[in-house]
């Protein structure tokens, strides 16, 4: 499967406008770019007014081009002192250009603000990219691929759409019912939509899905444009799209590992208060308290939801990592690379797996690549036994500093704070009054309308989820001084992996330790046949320290992050449950979760939380409705009562 999208070539023609060679038009009007983004897509909307006033402002468009609508509306939004707090500004391309082409166009009104957007510019990759600008108060949601398997998977509340794909004529996908029905589930309330186009297919789709369509002056050469309105005349939605957080923005996060230092991160950056409350005497009192882990991303024959879910938390848990502030204390991190080695085979059968993986893939090389043997030891310092795929962007993480740097991180401009509350041993949640109250063992509690529950294998028990089939599977990482190690300076991994001394110890890891405990000693064995399996060289020293942990796994070894299901509620009703979907479960009002990360709480806490946040806030999501059902945590019950469970 195709993952990688090879850049747009960008061409101009005899004027000095970008033009598409593949769809045989100009990316803009010939009589200014930025002027008709200004009078269709703004205008048409009626923006600025519309936004004044407003907390969270979402504009969902249609085929990103050069980007030059989304910077024409954070300019707009920048020049507006009764600006929205927030403005979101949801798009697809199938198509995308490199990032050098966007900061190599000609100089216009919009350079600067294309100059931050080419600086950021996500990898090519299929699938949905959050790129944040003005510290958080721009938030780009970029899906890359196409548009008819994109937008009906996007989960956003829009107020104002932006059609623009290439002419009707010239990109007839772009502009099919279909399309227009994807937008149409996302519409909230009179939301406006404008477009270029006075396409008689277009109105009579816009027409048919609900939207009150108009025409209006249009720009330069166009002598008219469509603006519309959705006003439907009946009820046509069996799930209403998000709606904007209006309550008080405070919350209690239960468990202060990765998973819970990332959502009262995530929604301190929102404006929360949130109290922390973390069973130990420190944060990731657990298995976050790992001296140093892998952060890279997982990849599969078939880009199945466990890959496509490691590629999108990799990439904003690197995107966040690379946000800290270097301010020379303890590292958090180490961008030094990770090579997964190919494992031992018949006939060299696995490597011939891992080539053509990447054959069929497409991936750009500065996410992944092939390397042999040979430029495997120069890159990671050592020499492995076979060649494998090399992970350039990937890293080491103190998962522990990470925690705390989480915690004590910026809030940007919202005014959000954590109050972090260690030795708090929570034992019972209850709900009344439209507040969770939280009581811990001493008698201590704590009273919120938001409750997430980030407490691992404790989670089932506080929520009192029956089909949440969690299990703590525990493993032992052997720690290593110099000189053992010495010359390993990236991450390697395949059957175990091996850490280079920096962000922490050298290490070597892990046992999995699912059916039953092992000894020290004996981890420590299988510590040393997985350096002596993944190192062509001399045998392994005698390690000198330990890491002992349990993982939270799932039965499918999924995480889970999402809100937890009314159990009651379900399986009272399950004749006509089974046949929901999981939008459809009716849920327990301000209680979620973020949990089960197993091994992969580097890749997927960041990615867990964000969720989490943005479905609270009412914001766009940042992953496809395919990979956030994937880790809902009601599909346990829902799997539960479909085989007849009650």
């Amino acid at each position: 499967m195709t993952i990688g999208i090879p850049p747009e070539a960008l061409q101009f023609d005899e004027r000095g406008d970008p033009v598409s060679i593949r769809y045989g038009d100009v990316y803009a009007s010939r009589d200014g770019a930025a002027a008709q983004a200004r009078h269709v897509f703004l205008g048409g909307n009626d923006l600025p007014a519309r936004w004044v006033g407003r907390g969270q402002f979402v504009i969902v468009e249609t085929g990103f081009g050069l980007g030059t609508n989304f910077l024409a509306a954070w300019q707009a939004w920048r020049d507006d002192p009764r600006r929205p707090r927030q403005l979101h500004f949801v798009s697809v391309e199938r198509h995308p250009v490199a990032a050098r082409a966007l900061a190599e166009l000609p100089p216009d009104s919009l350079h600067a603000l294309r100059s931050q957007l080419a600086a950021r510019w996500p990898l090519p990759l299929v699938g949905v990219h959050r790129v944040e600008f003005e510290a958080g108060r721009v938030v780009l949601t970029l899906g890359l691929g196409d548009a008819a398997d994109l937008l009906p998977d996007l989960v956003a509340g829009a107020d104002a759409f932006f059609l623009d794909g290439f002419a009707p004529a010239r990109n007839p996908e772009m502009w099919q019912p279909g399309i227009i029905r994807a937008l149409a589930r996302m519409a909230r309330p009179d939301a406006t939509l404008a477009t270029y186009t006075c396409a008689r297919a277009v109105r009579d789709a816009l027409a048919k899905e609900g939207f009150v369509v108009d025409l209006r002056s249009g720009f330069g050469s166009k002598r008219e444009m469509v603006v519309a309105r959705y006003a439907p005349g009946w009820k046509r939605r069996r799930i209403e799209p998000p709606a904007p957080y209006d309550g008080e923005r405070r919350a209690i996060v239960v468990g202060a590992g990765l998973a819970g230092a990332a959502t009262a991160h995530a929604l301190t950056r929102r404006g929360w208060t949130v109290q922390l409350l973390e069973r130990g005497a420190d944060v990731a009192a657990g298995a976050s308290g790992l001296p140093a882990g892998l952060l890279h991303p997982v990849l599969s024959a078939d880009h199945n939801l466990a890959s496509r879910l490691s590629q999108a938390g990799f990439l904003l848990s690197r995107s966040m990592l690379e946000a800290l502030p270097q301010d020379g204390g303890d590292p958090v991190w180490s961008a030094c690379g990770v090579f997964q080695q190919g494992q031992a085979g018949v006939d060299g059968e696995d490597e011939t797996a891992l080539r053509n993986l990447l054959a069929r893939a497409g991936l750009p090389g500065e996410y992944a690549r092939w390397v042999e043997a040979g430029e495997a030891s120069a890159l990671c310092g050592v020499t492995p036994r076979r060649g494998g795929i090399w992970f350039g962007g990937a890293g080491v993480v103190s998962a522990r500093r990470w925690c705390r740097a989480l915690i004590a991180g910026e809030r940007g401009d919202f005014g959000g704070r954590i109050v972090l509350q260690t030795e708090s041993d929570v034992q019972h949640i209850g709900f009344a009054d439209g507040a969770w109250r939280v009581t811990a063992v001493d008698g201590s509690s704590w009273v919120a309308p938001v409750l997430v529950l980030a407490n691992a294998s404790g989670m089932p028990t506080l929520a009192g989820a029956r089909p949440a089939p969690l299990r703590a599977v525990r493993g032992q990482v052997s720690l290593f001084d110099p000189p053992a190690l010495a010359d390993l300076r990236a991450g390697i991994c395949g059957d175990g992996y091996l850490i280079p001394a920096g962000v922490a110890r050298a290490a070597v890891g892990a046992s999995y330790e699912e059916a039953e405990r092992i000894t020290e000693a004996a981890a420590h064995r299988e510590n040393r046949v997985r350096w002596a399996a993944a190192l062509d060289g001399p045998a392994p020293v005698q390690p000198t320290g330990v890491f002992a942990g349990e993982r939270c796994v799932s039965i499918d070894r999924l995480p889970l992050a999402g809100p937890i299901a009314d159990e009651d509620a379900v399986l009272g009703d399950t004749a006509r449950m089974a046949g929901a979907r999981l939008a459809e479960l009716p849920r327990r009002a301000g209680l979620w979760t973020v949990s089960a990360l197993g091994s992969r709480g580097l890749t997927l806490a960041c990615l867990g939380a964000e969720l989490v946040a943005s479905r609270i806030e009412g914001e766009p999501w940042p992953v496809e409705r395919a990979l956030a059902d994937a880790v809902d945590p009601a599909r346990f019950l829902l799997r539960h009562i479909r085989r007849g469970g009650v």
